[in-house]
C-alpha cells in the first residue's frame, strides 16, 4: 500500500514538474526527491519482514504447556526441568519449533520427552494481534512422573494493540492421556480377622481441558541501557481462566479395591480430585510477568507465573511456575 502511494505521488511529481511553471528552488526540490531513493528504502524496509532461527535453553519447572496458562496452572512438578529448543518463524507468520525436556527420575537423567509445535503469529493488524499454534507431546517412558499428561494442545489468542492496557482473549483446547502405578500394602480388620492386603493397581487417565482466558496487560519498554544495541521489555498480565477439566480412570484392579484400600490420589495433576468436578467454572486467577533483555542477537528470557485456584480443592491454591530462558537470534 504504501509503495502504491508513493508511486501516485511520483507521478503527482513528475506532472507537476512537466506542466507547472518551475522556479529554481522547486526544481531543486524535486530534483533533490527524485534522485534521493532514501523515501522509497525506507518503505521497503517497513514493509519487509525477515525470516529468523532462535536456540534457546530454558530451566525451571515448566513442563505442560508453552502457552496455555489453564494447563499450566495444573502443574504438580517440583523438579527443575532443562529444556533447550529450537525454533523457525518465516517472515510470512508461519513458525514451527522443537524442544526437549531434560530432567530426573529414579537417579536417572534423559530425555522424558519431546514437543513438537507448528505456529502462525499474525502482527500486521492494526487493531489487534493474532497466534494459533499446536503442540504434540512425544513421551518416551508413559510412567514417567514428571512427564506431560497432555499430548495434543491446540491454543490461540487474539491482542488488541490500542489501550494502555491491552486487553486479550485465548482458548485452548488439550487432551491426552497418563499411567501411574499405585501399590497397596496394607492390613485391614474384617470380621474380627486382620487380613493383609498387597496388590498393584495400575491406573490409565484420560483428560481433556477446555479453556476460556480474559487477560489484560502493559509491556514496558526501555532502550540504549548499556548500549546501542540493547533493549528490555517488562510485560505483566493479570489473567481470569474459566474452562471445564474432564478425566476418566481405567483400573487394571478394580475400583472397589482401589477405594477401600488406599487413600492416594491421583499424583501427577493438582486439582483433578474427582470426577464430579467435571462443570465449566472459573478456575483460576493468575499473573504473569515476563521480562525480556536483548543485546544484538543474544537474550535472556526470565518469566514468573503466579495461580491462584478458584474452586474448593483439598490442594494448595497457588501455583508457581518458573522459568528462564538464554538465547540466540539469527
Amino acid at each position: 500500500m504504501r509503495k502504491i502511494l508513493f508511486f501516485i505521488f511520483y507521478c503527482f511529481v513528475c506532472a507537476v514538474k512537466s506542466y507547472a511553471q518551475t522556479n529554481p528552488s522547486d526544481k531543486e526540490i524535486m530534483d533533490s526527491l527524485l534522485k534521493n531513493d532514501e523515501m522509497l528504502k525506507l518503505i521497503n524496509d517497513i514493509d519487509k519482514r525477515s525470516s529468523y532461527i532462535r536456540i534457546n535453553i530454558g530451566f525451571g519447572n515448566k513442563l505442560y504447556s508453552g502457552n496455555n496458562k489453564s494447563i499450566e496452572s495444573l502443574e504438580n512438578n517440583k523438579q527443575l526441568i532443562v529444556s533447550p529448543s529450537v525454533e523457525y518463524h518465516h517472515k510470512s507468520g508461519f513458525g514451527i519449533g522443537f524442544t526437549g525436556y531434560l530432567g530426573s527420575d529414579n537417579n536417572k537423567t534423559n530425555f522424558f520427552q519431546y514437543a513438537l509445535s507448528p505456529s502462525y503469529n499474525y502482527t500486521r493488524g492494526k487493531i489487534a494481534d493474532a497466534s494459533i499454534s499446536y503442540t504434540h507431546y512425544f513421551i518416551t517412558d508413559i510412567y514417567n512422573s514428571n512427564s506431560s499428561p497432555i499430548q495434543d494442545d491446540f491454543y490461540g489468542s487474539i491482542l488488541f494493540k490500542k489501550p494502555l492496557l491491552k486487553p486479550g482473549i485465548a482458548a485452548g483446547y488439550s487432551s491426552g492421556k497418563y499411567h501411574e502405578i499405585i501399590s497397596i500394602d496394607t492390613t485391614v480388620k474384617i470380621v474380627n480377622q486382620e487380613i493383609h492386603i498387597n496388590y498393584t493397581d495400575s491406573l490409565v487417565i484420560d483428560l481433556s481441558s477446555i479453556s476460556v482466558a480474559g487477560s489484560v496487560e502493559h509491556e514496558f519498554d526501555f532502550y540504549n541501557l548499556f548500549s546501542k544495541k540493547d533493549g528490555l521489555s517488562f510485560t505483566p498480565q493479570v489473567i481470569l481462566i474459566s474452562g471445564i477439566n474432564k478425566y476418566t480412570v481405567h483400573h487394571n484392579s478394580s475400583l472397589s479395591n482401589y477405594t477401600s484400600f488406599t487413600k492416594k490420589r491421583i499424583r501427577r495433576l493438582r486439582h483433578f480430585q474427582s470426577q464430579d468436578s467435571n462443570k465449566y467454572e472459573l478456575q483460576s486467577l493468575g499473573l504473569d510477568l515476563d521480562l525480556n533483555y536483548s543485546i544484538g542477537k543474544f537474550y535472556i528470557e526470565p518469566e514468573l507465573y503466579f495461580d491462584y485456584y478458584l474452586p474448593n480443592t483439598n490442594d494448595n491454591r497457588f501455583t508457581q511456575i518458573f522459568n528462564f530462558n538464554i538465547g540466540i537470534t539469527f
